[in-house]
């Protein structure tokens, strides 16, 4: 995906792993800090890419090429982990480099499995909505507009798809093959990819896919604070 996203550079990290065994391997390292940790340490993702990318001058005081990184690769992730159903999405398995590349880990729930019930279809938390100076600013926008992401990984979802029908054999549950050779999950991916839509049909699909998110974020939030007004009453 991040090849065949190359003409758009949406900063993405893949980073090597190599299995030497059922239980072992090793995996590259990307110096960076998990969402979590940015949140405890800096209250914000502003402030924490404001203390390495300062800019007076910048949009919320951080240089235009880091906050254009945080929110192509924010883009970038979110059209990559509807696609292929990334479960169990939290802000310990989402991680933020000082140069404000935003990356995920820890797949071991993919394709619509996750261990929570109603999950949302993407994780996009208000915190990097808050970043981007909210929902009504220029730079949101910006990051909604690279969503064409998704049109580009859609004309190439012959090739995605029979990548995963190779993994048959590969031992992952998620992608057993049944007696007809079938791919368990394949079809759930099929389905991420609405090709049953044209290209500006699936651009409002996916846009109107982040507007319900941020919408229940912020109604979540606004809920939250009634309910500590009422307490402190």
């Amino acid at each position: 995906m991040d090849r065949l996203l190359e003409n758009l550079d949406l900063r993405l990290t893949p980073y090597r792993v190599l299995a030497t065994g059922q239980d072992e391997g090793m995996i590259e390292f990307i110096p960076s800090s998990s969402l979590s940790q940015v949140l405890s340490e800096h209250r914000s993702i502003t402030s924490y890419l404001q203390r390495f990318h300062p800019d007076e001058d910048g949009p919320f005081g951080i240089t235009n090429q880091c906050l254009e990184t945080f929110i192509k690769s924010c883009a970038g992730y979110s059209v990559i982990t509807y696609i292929m159903g990334i479960g169990d999405r939290h802000l310990d398995n989402i991680l933020l480099t000082d140069d404000g590349r935003l990356f995920h880990i820890d797949f071991a729930f993919i394709l619509g499995r996750d261990p929570k019930p109603f999950p949302p279809p993407m994780k996009l938390c208000k915190e990097m909505v808050e970043a981007m100076g909210g929902a009504e600013s220029q730079y949101y926008l910006r990051f909604k507009s690279c969503c064409e992401a998704y049109n580009i990984l859609r004309k190439s979802s012959s090739l995605i798809l029979n990548l995963f029908k190779l993994m048959g054999r590969s031992n992952i549950p998620d992608l057993s093959a049944d007696q007809n050779g079938d791919v368990k999950g394949v079809y759930l991916l099929q389905e991420k990819f609405r090709l049953d839509l044209d290209d500006e049909e699936a651009i409002h699909f996916f846009q109107d896919l982040i507007n319900e998110r941020v919408s229940a974020l912020f109604l979540q939030m606004f809920e939250t604070i009634h309910r500590w007004a009422q307490y402190w009453r």
